[in-house]
């Protein structure tokens, strides 16, 4: 495979795969970098020119349509070229892709990669240029591991993305995998199964409609919240080049000390974060659509005054009043916000199963993309693909 690296008005970043060793053609997105006499390779100088050139080799060839230097376009897609789209990479966490594709009434599986430039596949860190995530990785739901099977589960969207962590999902919907097509017959609802064995404590499950979320899930209740705090900054502030966000900052409690600290997506040696005593922690963090942040442990439970104050905003607010949901400040950009919410005891449930029915009124004429969120204690992420209910 290659990578067509078009600009956004062009079509945008699609990474071009095959089914087998020298099928198909390398098609260029341009050739200002090089001589006529050094590249026989023909030009797509617009996706779709791409497709048309590609659309031959069907089944055999497939694009994915990502998020790097240039995004792609999803205003020009080929869904037949096109099963997935990249929800997360080495450049960040990006849903508004998803939400790109649901707007439009694609039917896409969701899938996540390194894209790093490092050749470090499955381990591919952002180190201190552009990039500000540690790199994703997709899960295969696939009856043997051969390029075949492996393919068919591709093209059937039997795909689910991470950002990194080695997540196990197993959702259903009716006894239909992810991916599937169920057209809704006289008097039945979509009763959605699932599994999630993560790699740390489970922080919460969404249960979605394209970007509804219809409830969430969690492996403890109110009545365990303990005297944990989490503070999470997250988003970008455009979806192209120039997206990082500088969350440099930090912040103090009152009426309470913090006994521990543990951070979250802190991967740059350059960029780290310092408690300063007892009650003071300050940071440098930098985000390019995905999240960082810590979580404090304190003396006396959920008492006190906490006042965080980062480049994007400064908020203040009491822990006694945070409830199971927390608090969330938008802070403008693409996504960018700030939360703040309590946790239960450390070393909590690594894997949650549950099974819930959707109510009729959640769901709206036409494909309906069921699927699931998974939030880990530790920032990482992972997106089932969805499960289309066709009312």
């Amino acid at each position: 495979g290659w990578e067509w690296s078009g600009n956004t008005g062009l079509g945008g970043d699609r990474n071009v795969l095959f089914r087998e060793e020298g099928l198909g053609v390398i098609s260029r997105s341009c050739r200002a970098l090089v001589r006529p006499e050094q590249s026989a390779e023909p030009c797509s100088q617009n996706v779709k020119e791409l497709f048309k050139r590609l659309a031959p080799f069907l089944p055999d060839v497939m694009l994915i349509p990502h998020v790097g230097g240039r995004y792609a376009d999803l205003n020009q897609h080929d869904a037949r070229l096109e099963p997935v789209v990249e929800v997360h990479s080495a450049w960040g966490t990006f849903e508004w892709m998803l939400a790109d594709a649901f707007e439009r009434g694609y039917r896409i599986g969701i899938v996540a990669n390194s894209d790093g430039h490092k050749g470090r596949p499955g381990a591919s860190y952002p180190g201190a240029s552009t990039f500000g995530s540690y790199g994703g990785l997709t899960g295969i739901l696939a009856d043997q591991l051969d390029r075949d099977s492996l393919w068919q589960a591709y093209r059937q969207r039997r795909v689910y993305g991470t950002t990194g962590a080695r997540i196990h999902l197993d959702v259903t919907c009716n006894g239909h995998p992810m991916g599937s097509v169920i057209t809704r017959t006289t008097g039945q609802e979509p009763r959605l199964q699932v599994r999630v064995h993560g790699t740390a404590p489970i922080e919460r499950v969404e249960v979605r409609n394209a970007m509804k979320v219809l409830t969430t899930r969690r492996p403890y209740q109110r009545t365990d919240l303990a005297n944990r705090v989490k503070i999470l900054w997250q988003g970008s502030e455009v979806r192209g080049r120039g997206r990082q966000t500088n969350w440099d900052g930090s912040l103090r409690i009152t009426g309470n000390q913090i006994t521990s600290l543990q951070t979250i997506n802190f991967l740059n040696p350059e960029k780290q974060c310092l408690q300063e005593g007892t009650r003071r922690v300050r940071w440098e963090s930098t985000t390019t659509g995905g999240a960082a942040g810590l979580i404090l442990s304190l003396a006396k439970g959920r008492r006190g005054q906490l006042v965080i104050e980062t480049t994007q905003k400064r908020s203040k607010l009491s822990l006694a009043k945070l409830g199971i949901r927390g608090r969330t400040y938008q802070t403008g950009g693409l996504d960018k916000q700030i939360s703040v919410y309590p946790l239960p005891p450390a070393g909590g449930e690594k894997d949650l199963g549950f099974e819930t029915s959707i109510r009729p009124s959640a769901l709206k004429q036409g494909d309906n993309p069921i699927y699931i969120c998974v939030v880990q204690e530790d920032g990482q992420m992972a997106w089932s693909s969805p499960i289309y209910w066709v009312r």
